[in-house]
């Protein structure tokens, strides 16, 4: 076995499972995971043992990948908008109940949403649309 260097970043997973193997080293740890600090000649070993490895990896970055999903779902900005429109949606709905939504040439005005609900008009005219179709 030819000796070569070599540097690249890991999961930290995956650290935590070559530290947890026998050896001085993380190389002697790394080439035990692998099989090959073992003087094993049996290769069928040393496939399963690189298959585990690949499956552990490929869980790993699936995990990571559905849990950067996540956190795009749920950025700061998401949640202040949601928060916004269910404001919008709850003052609107508080004033159709009242019979009291100013209008403006039979649609709603705007700028007098913004002066009864306090909410600004980017973001009645972002949802309103949507509140009418409710």
């Amino acid at each position: 076995m030819k000796t070569v260097q070599c540097t690249f970043r890991l999961p930290k997973e995956v650290i935590d499972l070559i530290d947890e193997q026998s050896g001085r080293t993380r190389t002697d740890k790394l080439l035990n995971l692998l099989g090959y600090g073992c003087n094993q000649s049996d290769y069928s070993v040393i496939k399963k043992r690189l298959k585990a490895v690949e499956s552990r990896l490929s869980v790993l970055e699936s995990t990571k990948q559905s849990s950067a999903k996540d956190e795009k779902n749920s950025s700061p900005n998401q949640q202040r908008a949601l928060e916004a429109k269910e404001r919008l949606f709850s003052a609107l709905d508080e004033l159709k109940s009242r019979d009291a939504i100013p209008l403006y040439r039979g649609k709603p005005s705007i700028t007098k949403l913004k002066d009864v609900t306090g909410i600004d008009r980017g973001t009645i005219s972002k949802y309103i649309n949507e509140w009418l179709e409710m």
